[in-house]
């Protein structure tokens, strides 16, 4: 039995999800898995009894093979949508932090493959910036406009 946070309800899935944001000159590294039509945050689900910033430094060792650091927190988002594909409701807790990469030679790579053998051909890490992923299919979208501030955000998202 997996010790992810997440469960069925009334046919809506409920998730607690982490993720990261990593900074590099005026670009954020983000993720793009070939099996959705989007670019998104580095992340993945909290488990029992996990702070969320334990699980974002495991989710995002796991999922990049890369060491990182926190720097702070960003963000909360009540985060509620419905997957186009299938139909699927969810209700959705992000939390997001701000790391910081512990090898900063890895800022000056373009794209960054994953080390999971699972997912090594499926999903690719680009730094990106705002303007462009503007432009780009990005979820959860609202964070790409809370990424200026200075202060934490609590956010209410229905998509």
């Amino acid at each position: 039995m997996s010790n992810d946070i997440n469960f069925l309800k009334n046919d809506i899935i409920f998730n607690y999800r982490v993720a990261a944001i990593i900074r590099y000159n005026d670009k954020i590294l983000v993720q793009k898995d070939t099996m959705a039509p989007y670019y998104s945050l580095i992340g993945g689900r909290c488990k029992i009894e996990e702070s969320s910033i334990e699980a974002i430094l495991r989710e995002f060792k796991e999922e990049t093979g890369l060491d990182a650091t926190l720097i702070k927190p960003i963000a909360i988002i009540e985060n509620f949508f419905t997957l186009a594909f299938n139909q699927k409701k969810f209700h959705e807790i992000l939390i997001i932090h701000e790391l910081k990469l512990k090898d900063e030679n890895l800022y000056k790579q373009n794209i960054i493959h994953t080390t999971e053998e699972s997912k090594k051909d499926r999903i690719t890490y680009h730094w990106m910036s705002i303007s462009d992923l503007k432009k780009e299919s990005f979820k959860p979208e609202i964070v790409l406009d809370i990424l200026d501030s200075q202060e934490f955000k609590h956010i209410i998202n229905k998509d």
